[in-house]
């Protein structure tokens, strides 16, 4: 019987639930299908076998390698420690690659590979097929790479054996390159029987210079520019470990340097800084967690693991505190994980649809940071961190954190990885009693990420400043403090406006970062002018917590405020001082920083200080009370000095008798007076120019007849014969009591 109807107008015809699966539907007007044999102008259509998901199996795509990537593998490749070991396991004609990425791995696949081939004809397969079912071609291919196959686990014994018949009748070698995971080795040599070749990567300094060879050929050129860059700037350019990706830009970078070849080592790093903070950044783009820690690397670079990555689980957890629900990273939710009391959701960082003020907030112009403060509500306050002891299980969990069995990897792996995927590494001291330092492969990469920050996501210094200011202890506060006064130089000081919200809603370590950020950044233009503007306002301002962080930038840092502003500064706060409950301890703070001030200057600064106290000592309030408070511990800090001072002149010897007088006329500070005096005395004995000096205070001190020294000698007189100064003090007493006229000073001891 014949039919008229077309293949397309009998599948229309038929009931419209088997129209829309043509894929199953076997058309054959005119003969039978039988055990898949089509006979006559009959047509067949079969879907491929289902997988467990519902999805058909893809299909395998396949091509050449890279001509770049073989050409670097055969003449720019430098042999890793186990290449001798692979080749002998790739006689076999399949070899597993274990290794990180990053680390060179392929190049080594495509070495192996291309082993005793003049010419070879290697092809790249997706790493989604499915190898148990895949087959070389019968010719024209002399090896096959597979890299980050997707379920190696899948195969089986016999599926190797069989790959291997067929790809030795084929005559190819395969190498199936993986990520390396705790237990992955052992689960391939148990379950497949293969060898598996676990790659570390080779040293980068040979890198370098079979890159650098092949780059800039004239020998002697390459060693004029490698003399002009310095042994210093190229062995931070290359330290061990280093990615081979990373030592072959080093070479890229010195062999494309000024066409006159001048290498100015500083310019050099910073190139390869700006464009390793522009990797890293786009890298971290949409993940929190990544970003989060290379923030954290970039502050606490140089500090010990366990802090870096506690203070990256800070800042995921300031990041979902400043959203109302779990945000996103693509399409998938992400917790945070414990990062203190409650648990936080962590946001997308780099999401476009988040309120202002947040890590992947809508960008803002950054001149909308102003005296205004934030046009949101106050930041909020950062939960605290978790267990100090275990601050990596704060970040979140990823795939690759867990061996194959599902069981958690080991600390040092997870961290490892983390690390490396922000452009870091931990370095474990020789003698291995302690967790290692972290800081990033290059030199200058933290100062490069700031850079891009202020200049390309300003919208993100907010959470930044909430998260820097939580700060757990006075040396993540030094840390944090100096990035801070970072981005408000590279802001010309616009971001240091974040400060003042702060300090009024944040912790109360906010008061030690903002100090210490403020003395930074009020020496380093184009931050400098607005930095002086806010202390000069912080120092008379009604709130405590502003006046704290001023006296915390008056401490004598290293990029300090010079002592005279930092006296006049300290001298507003004490003036502003009332007598609120928090005034006590913004003054003893105040003299805590005076006796630092006075402990860690020079000579110029300490005469500074000395003059300032004696001023203030003459004013009958609160400054003076406070000067009077602080002397002692000068004086028992160095008397010795002071000893000086009194040999130096009147001019120099009069406030040092005076703050002696007004400190030993205060009820209170008698004591502390009395004792710093016996202990001088006690020093200088046996020292004739030191006992001279003495008998010129005491002789001064008996000349201006006030209550506290005639307290000061009937003290003494009254105690045990061995009491230091107890003569002096007998003879100055005595001359007290014959009156003015008597002159004593001067005699011995």
């Amino acid at each position: 019987m014949g039919s008229e109807t077309g293949v397309e107008d009998g599948i229309g015809a038929l009931l419209p639930e088997l129209a829309r699966t043509r894929a199953t539907v076997i058309v054959a007007p005119q003969g039978t299908v039988n055990t898949g044999e089509v006979h006559g102008g009959q047509r067949t259509v079969l879907s491929g076998p289902a997988v467990p998901d519902g999805r058909d199996v893809a299909l395998v795509r396949q091509g050449p390698v890279r001509a770049k990537d073989l050409r670097a593998a055969r003449e720019c490749f430098a042999r890793p420690a186990g290449y001798a070991e692979g080749l002998d396991a790739l006689d076999s004609g399949v070899l597993f690659v274990l290794g990180a990425p990053g680390t060179g791995r392929q190049t080594l696949a495509l070495s192996l590979l291309a082993h005793g081939c003049a010419d070879p004809a290697l092809v790249q397969v997706d790493g989604r097929v499915e190898l148990a079912h895949w087959r070389p071609r019968a010719r024209g291919a002399d090896g096959y790479l597979v890299m980050d196959l997707s379920d190696p686990l899948a195969l089986r014994s016999w599926d190797v054996a069989d790959l291997e018949a067929h790809l030795a009748r084929a005559g190819a070698r395969l190498v199936v390159v993986l990520e390396e995971a705790p237990g992955l080795a052992r689960a391939l040599e148990d379950r497949l029987g293969v060898r598996v070749l676990r790659h570390r990567p080779p040293d980068p300094r040979e890198v370098f210079s079979a890159h650098f060879a092949d780059l800039c050929p004239d020998p002697r050129e390459r060693a004029r520019r490698r003399r002009r860059l310095g042994p210093d700037a190229l062995a931070a350019l290359l330290p061990p470990g280093l990615p081979p990706g990373r030592a072959v830009q080093v070479a890229e970078a010195l062999a494309r340097s000024a066409p006159d070849g001048r290498v100015r080592p500083a310019e050099l790093t910073a190139r390869l800084a700006r464009t390793e903070a522009t990797r890293l950044l786009a890298g971290a783009e949409g993940d929190p967690g990544r970003t989060a820690l290379l923030f954290a690397v970039c502050v606490h670079e140089g500090l010990d693991r366990d802090t870096v990555l506690g203070r990256a689980a800070a800042l995921l957890g300031v990041i979902g505190a400043q959203r109302d629900s779990v945000g996103t990273i693509g399409a998938e939710r992400v917790p945070l994980g414990a990062t203190g009391a409650q648990q936080h959701p962590a946001g997308a960082i780099g999401a476009r649809q988040h309120p202002v003020g947040t890590i992947g907030a809508p960008p803002v112009p950054l001149g909308a940071i102003g005296s205004q403060g934030d046009p949101g509500a106050s930041p909020p306050t950062p939960p605290q961190e978790g267990s100090a002891g275990r601050p990596v299980l704060a970040l979140p969990r990823f795939a690759g954190d867990f061996a194959p069995d599902g069981a958690p990897a080991p600390l040092g792996a997870v961290a490892a990885g983390r690390l490396a995927d922000v452009g870091a590494r931990c370095t474990v001291p020789e003698d291995g009693d302690r967790i290692g330092t972290v800081s990033f492969l290059w030199p200058a990469v933290s100062e490069a990420v700031w850079d891009e920050v202020c200049r390309e996501r300003a919208e993100w210094l907010p959470a930044l400043h909430v998260w820097l200011g939580a700060a757990g202890n006075e040396e993540q506060a030094e840390r944090a403090g100096r990035a801070v006064a970072a981005l408000a130089v590279r802001t010309a000081g616009r971001s240091l406006e974040l400060l003042g919200n702060l300090l009024r809603a944040g912790p109360r370590t906010a008061a030690e970062v903002a100090g210490r950020a403020l003395a930074a950044a009020a020496g380093r233009p184009p931050a400098a002018g607005r930095a002086r503007t806010l202390l000069d306002e912080w120092s008379g301002a009604p709130d405590h917590t502003v006046r704290s962080a001023v006296v915390v930038a008056c401490r004598p840092e290293a990029e300090g405020l010079p002592a005279e502003a930092a006296l006049r500064l300290l001298r507003r706060v004490v003036d502003a001082l009332g007598d609120d409950e928090d005034a006590a301890a913004t003054a003893l703070q105040v003299s805590g920083t005076l006796v630092l001030r006075f402990a860690a200057g020079a000579g110029g600064t300490r005469e500074a200080i000395v003059r300032e106290l004696a001023a203030w000592a003459h004013a009958e309030d609160l400054a003076g009370a406070l000067a009077t408070l602080v002397f002692p511990a000068l004086v028992t800090e160095d008397w010795g000095w002071f000893g000086d001072r009194l040999a130096a002149g009147r001019e120099a010897a009069d406030p040092v008798v005076a703050l002696v007088c007004a400190a030993l006329d205060e009820a209170a500070v008698f004591p502390a007076m009395r004792d710093a005096l016996l202990m001088w005395c006690a020093g200088a004995a046996g020292a004739a120019e030191r006992e001279r000096q003495l008998d010129a205070l005491f002789a001064r001190l008996v000349a201006g007849r006030r209550p506290g020294c005639l307290r000061l000698l009937m003290s003494v007189e009254r105690a045990a014969r061995t009491t230091p100064g107890k003569a002096r003090a007998e003879r100055s007493l005595a001359e007290w009591r014959g009156g003015p006229g008597t002159a004593a000073a001067g005699r011995p001891a």
